[in-house]
């Protein structure tokens, strides 16, 4: 399926831009834990009368703590990054092309009608026209968002969920780990 290729070519242009944001990332907690270095050697030179003890307690506190928000600063731009690649592909789907898009919807057509039968078939209002409905398939409706199909069995208990929407969600969650690998790994 095309949708695949489309995320692949996301992914290298995500990378090349997560690269950036962790790079800014770790320049961020570098200077972090430079802060936190400085401010623990101040410390030490005011509280002499302190035992050695004290002053390395205090330091190991405030390199953790300057770790620990330096890894918070990490992770969110990482979080960015992929909400706004998963943001790139579903507005590169709605831009698909007609003709890729018609032969997806036929696909799914035919899919949709050897599961579910007679059935009836939802669309964005642009897609309609791009619609070969096969006897037993009703188009319905319209629903709202960058594309897909859905479905509904004849008597309404079963649907079919194929807007671009719910089968990038599922291709995401299911290859979670390997995007976020490509992406930071």
């Amino acid at each position: 399926m095309g949708l695949e290729k489309v995320v692949e070519d996301i992914l290298r242009r995500g990378e090349e831009k997560s690269s950036e944001i962790v790079g800014l990332g770790e320049k961020e907690r570098d200077e972090q834990i430079h802060q936190a270095e400085i401010k623990a050697a101040e410390e030490r030179q005011n509280t002499e009368r302190r035992t050695q003890v004290i002053i390395a307690q205090m330091e190991q506190q405030e390199l953790s703590s300057a770790e620990l928000e330096s890894k918070r600063s990490l992770l969110e731009a990482q979080r960015q990054v992929m909400e706004s690649l998963k943001e790139q592909v579903l507005a590169e789907l709605e831009n698909y092309p007609e003709q890729k898009r018609k032969r997806l919807y036929s696909r799914l057509v035919q899919k949709a009608k050897k599961e579910l039968g007679t059935c009836k078939v939802y669309s964005t209002k642009a897609d309609k026209e791009l619609l070969q409905l096969p006897y037993g398939v009703t188009h319905v409706g319209f629903f709202e968002g960058p594309g897909g199909l859905m479905f509904e069995s004849a008597d309404g208990s079963l649907r079919l969920d194929y807007r671009f929407e719910s089968m990038l969600d599922d291709l995401w969650n299911e290859k979670l780990r390997d995007i976020y690998m490509k992406l930071f790994g």
